[in-house]
This record gives C-alpha cells, sequence and structure tokens, in this order.
C-alpha cells in the first residue's frame, strides 16, 4: 500500500529529530515534492528509506526544507532602527547587552549586527551576540563567513572596504574580526529551552512557515526569554496581533517591546 503524506510527515519526524506537524502542511508538501522531482524519487516511501539510509540525503532534505536564504541588512530600514534608536538605547540602559538571532542561517544577520556594533565602538564586555540555527550546514557556512554579491546588496561602499575582502569572482571574506563577534549554537526553537534576559532578540522570517499554534508558543517562549523592556524584532511580513495577549507592546514597523 502507498504511503500518504501524512503517514509519512511522522515518519519522517522521528528520523529528522524534527516536528514537521508545526510547520504549514502545504508548505511542507511541497517542499518535499519539489525535493523528490529534483532526485527523481518515485514515492513517499522511497523518500522515507533515503531518509533512514543516506546520511547525506537527510542532511540535503534539512537544508531543503529550511530555505536557508539571507543577506546583510536584510530591510535596510528596520536595520536603520536598530543602528540609530534601539541598540543606542538598550547600549546606554544597560552595561551589557544581550542579542539573539534566531535562526541565524548563514550568519548575515548576526554578523550586520556585530558590524553595528564595531562601529558603535562597543567593547567585548558590553555585549553578547548569539546566532543559532537547527541546520548544523548552515553552520558551517556561517563559521566560514564567505558571501556573494547578492548577499552583500546593501552593503555600502565603506563597510564593504572595511570588512570584507574578495577572494574570488563572486566571493567576498568577512574580517576575522566581525567572525570573532559573534558566538554560533546549534539550536532547535521548538524543542530546547530557552536562556534568559536577552535585550534583543531576531526572529525574522520564520513565522511566515508555521502554524499558529506554534508562533504563538513560540512568541511566549520568547517574550519569557526577554528581559522587561526587551526588543522581539521580526520579520516584514509577519506580525503579532494582539501583542498585549503575550505581554508585548509594538513600538515600529516589525518590533515589539515587552512590557
Amino acid at each position: 500500500m502507498m504511503m500518504n503524506f501524512d503517514e509519512f510527515k511522522v515518519q519522517a519526524s522521528k528520523i529528522l529529530g524534527l516536528d514537521l506537524a508545526s510547520y504549514k502542511e502545504k508548505r511542507v508538501e511541497r517542499r518535499v515534492e519539489s525535493l523528490m522531482r529534483r532526485r527523481s524519487i518515485s514515492d513517499f516511501t522511497e523518500c522515507l528509506q533515503q531518509l533512514r539510509m543516506n546520511s547525506q540525503f537527510r542532511a540535503d532534505f534539512l537544508n531543503h526544507f529550511t530555505i536557508n536564504t539571507s543577506e546583510f541588512f536584510r530591510n535596510p530600514l528596520n536595520f536603520t532602527s536598530l543602528e540609530k534608536e534601539i541598540l543606542p538605547q538598550l547600549f546606554a540602559e544597560h552595561d551589557r547587552v544581550k542579542i539573539w538571532s534566531a535562526p541565524c542561517s548563514n550568519g548575515c544577520e548576526p554578523y550586520s549586527l556585530a558590524i553595528i556594533i564595531d562601529e558603535l565602538q562597543k567593547n567585548p564586555h558590553h555585549y553578547e551576540l548569539l546566532g543559532i540555527d537547527i541546520d548544523p550546514d548552515i553552520l558551517i557556512s556561517a563559521q566560514k563567513g564567505v558571501y556573494n554579491s547578492g548577499a552583500l546588496k546593501n552593503v555600502n561602499p565603506n563597510r564593504m572596504k572595511r570588512y570584507f575582502t574578495k577572494i574570488g569572482n563572486d566571493s567576498y571574506a568577512i574580517d576575522d574580526k566581525i567572525k570573532r563577534m559573534v558566538t554560533l549554537k546549534q539550536f532547535d526553537l521548538l524543542k530546547e529551552t530557552y536562556a534568559r534576559n536577552w535585550d534583543l532578540i531576531l526572529c525574522r522570517n520564520l513565522f511566515i512557515y508555521l502554524t499558529q499554534d506554534v508562533k504563538d508558543l513560540i512568541t511566549h517562549k520568547f517574550v519569557d526569554a526577554l528581559k522587561t523592556g526587551g526588543i522581539l524584532f521580526l520579520g516584514n511580513t509577519e506580525f503579532i496581533f494582539e501583542p498585549e495577549k503575550f505581554g508585548l507592546k509594538k513600538i515600529v514597523s516589525s518590533f515589539y517591546r515587552k512590557v
């Protein structure tokens, strides 16, 4: 009997250690089927067998599913708000500012923050900058810190000159000083316990893929992890309806403060 998608989803979740039911079903199904077409896999039974037996396919499946795309200073107006208002205010209010990029994908986001903090001339004792992701392969890419021009389209010429070195036809390596400012860690937002007392949490372009129940769960966990007065920064197309029920207040587009 041919395996249906619901059964595949249950079995694949166990193999991957990733709860596929937490993500919007149609999106999951589209991503799985597109990978199956790419690999000429005929049905879900064969796909499940590949997940069980082939470690490289498991890694490719996870990478394909999580859509690891990012760029430096994505949505530049929001990063201007960070640079000119939010980060200076947090550093003025606290001796040490804790910042969490969750998930961080290929490192563009936490390295963008590190560049701003370096330009603000902050001592390493005055901040903690953590980037997490569930995908170990994308974290390896982040650790390498090499990017193409597409990822750097929002980086101005002064920053390009100061923080990046061209190492190939379309490859640019970020300065080691910026890499050292960021701690990278594998972490599952759906399963693991969050550290506390964060001043700024960035969770951008993840909620659009999650079911409403899971979005609400993660929002509650983020709020618990924030200090009072801390900031949650979402993607441009993501919104928290009735933020007050989570103990949040919207302060400007994409930014919410814990009250």
